[in-house]
């Protein structure tokens, strides 16, 4: 039989335990998808989040890539898709899908060859994007134009303007490929 002291014993102990699952309840609420908010964009300097390892170049990584179709023939039109096998670049990569949920209208305008390069060239960052762009929520592309970058941090959500990067981004031999779910579109366009 338990006595008066073991029970106030047992009463602390539970208090104890019951304290310490409270306590350690928000540490356990952590978003499922959590990244740290610079991961999408330098990837490898991430070890503990996942990323595709390309050994070839971007415009090889793209090519070999089914879903990226579209746009590696709009960038072999634009004369874009042999820049991206040398130097360093990000590229924010729209998929099939996302050009194919293109309006009519914009893509008539898309369809004209300086509206399509300066379209492409808002897809392309020279180099990586850094801490800095992403903190000041913005990085120039090689149109000259900002796309915009917000980061939610509770759901690990990366907007490039309203598109969303995917997680995981691929790293290729000569810069990073981030999927995009839309076509960006520069200011006016």
């Amino acid at each position: 039989m338990l006595n008066k002291n073991s029970i106030k014993k047992l009463t602390f102990l539970v208090a104890i335990a019951g304290v310490t699952t409270a306590i350690g309840f928000p540490v356990l609420a952590k978003p499922k998808s959590f990244y740290p908010r610079y991961a999408l964009f330098q990837p490898s300097v991430y070890s503990s989040v996942p990323y595709r390892n390309s050994e070839k170049d971007i415009a090889q990584t793209l090519t070999q890539d089914s879903k990226y179709a579209n746009l590696v023939d709009e960038l072999k039109q634009a004369g874009l898709l042999d820049t991206l096998k040398q130097g360093n670049y990000t590229i924010f990569a729209p998929t099939d899908k996302a050009f194919n949920a293109v309006p009519k209208d914009v893509f008539k305008r898309y369809s004209q060859s300086e509206n399509r390069m300066k379209v492409l060239k808002y897809h392309l960052v020279a180099g990586q994007i850094t801490k800095e762009n992403v903190d000041s929520g913005a990085v120039k592309t090689l149109e000259g134009e900002p796309v915009k970058i917000v980061v939610d941090d509770s759901t690990g959500t990366v907007k490039l303007n309203n598109a969303i990067g995917k997680y995981p981004s691929t790293v290729a031999s000569n810069g990073v490929i981030i999927e995009v779910n839309e076509v960006l579109l520069p200011a006016g366009f």
